[in-house]
């Protein structure tokens, strides 16, 4: 076993104690057989936490108890069903996508925070959550498995704090090559727009900073030069304005008329957070009914998956140079079918 496992299952068991004293007296030998570890160690863990928490020791015969003091217990946060109903959607969310889904590296992590968070409920509470269970859920589903990935994840995130620059041998989904850069690495996040991990780094051989799937990095070496990250850098800033739709793009202001039914949708979500509806008309017995946004979003593969998935329903207004792109792309694919110029 590592160091690094053995300071976390350490953390995982301080943190563990306290609930299950929380509930009633328990043994040495109880708690040794809880964690799987022998007596002097879980030993060890209490007197560490005995500072902190009002833990009272008792002899029965031969066996050593431990229990919290008369008069102690655990403040149980007053949630209200509504609040209850938050962390289930949380919970099957977290389980189910993100960077904390089953083909996730931090999957394990994720089911012993929730279980963490549920044996913290009353009793009473827990029930309500099991019963709402069957009420609420999520349709998200984990897209990809990253679970052969954490030594990856685990050495770009402590090159990225020890500020080292990253030679990695890549490969390009869209050029379908594999090539070596020298980065440096700024953030490692999860988009879920393609519900995939990602690298934002400052390229070396683009001058720019970009992003990098995960598991399109086929090797790594991290490297003893040294970088500084900007000071002004913000990861949720640069994905608001350099990525849009799970794809890294030059910010561009369009313009983007919805008709129908995709009016109305269009109407109810925000695709970005500088989306703005210019016009709006209502239905009339001649024609469907229109909302007009504008937004300035990454331009690129990202912008334009996004604009044809609505079909004939969104065209684009502005910039003209992607709606001719736009219209070349419909073309294409109307002469695909046989029923193109």
């Amino acid at each position: 076993m590592s160091k690094l496992s053995k300071r976390g299952k350490l953390t995982e068991r301080q943190a563990d104690i306290p609930y299950l004293l929380a509930e009633r007296p328990h043994s040495l030998r109880e708690l040794a057989h809880h964690f799987g570890v022998n007596k002097k160690t879980v030993k060890r863990s209490i007197e560490s936490l005995m500072p902190y928490y009002p833990i009272m020791v008792n002899r029965e015969g031969r066996e050593v108890y431990y229990s919290f003091s008369d008069g102690y217990r655990f403040r149980q946060p007053p949630f209200t069903p509504e609040e209850v109903a938050v962390l289930l959607l949380a919970q099957e969310a977290i389980v189910a996508t993100g960077p904390a889904a089953m083909g996730s590296p931090f999957s394990a992590h994720a089911r012993s925070m929730l279980a963490k968070a549920r044996a913290s409920l009353h009793p009473s509470l827990r029930e309500r959550l099991d019963q709402l269970a069957a009420v609420y859920g999520t349709a998200a589903v984990p897209a990809k498995d990253f679970s052969r990935h954490a030594d990856t994840i685990n050495r770009l995130t402590t090159a990225a704090i020890e500020r080292r620059k990253v030679r990695l041998r890549y490969y390009t989904l869209h050029a379908d090559t594999i090539s070596e850069r020298t980065v440096e690495p700024y953030c490692v996040y999860f988009d879920p727009d393609g519900a995939t991990l990602k690298l934002i780094a400052y390229d070396h051989k683009r001058s720019d900073k970009v992003p990098f799937s995960i598991d399109h990095i086929k090797r790594l070496w991290i490297l003893n030069e040294r970088f500084t990250r900007p000071a002004d850098f913000n990861l949720q800033e640069f994905l608001a304005e350099n990525c849009f739709n799970g794809i890294h793009g030059k910010p561009v202001t369009v313009k983007l008329r919805a008709r129908g039914v995709t009016a109305r949708i269009f109407a109810e979500r925000t695709f970005h957070r500088s989306q703005r509806v210019v016009e709006r008309t209502l239905r009339s017995a001649n024609s469907e009914e229109t909302i007009t946004i504008e937004m300035r979003v990454a331009g690129g593969r990202g912008l334009m998956r996004f604009i044809l998935s609505w079909g004939a329903d969104v065209e684009v207004l502005e910039p003209a140079e992607l709606r001719r792109e736009v219209a070349a792309a419909h073309r294409s694919a109307l002469a695909q079918y046989g029923e193109g110029d």
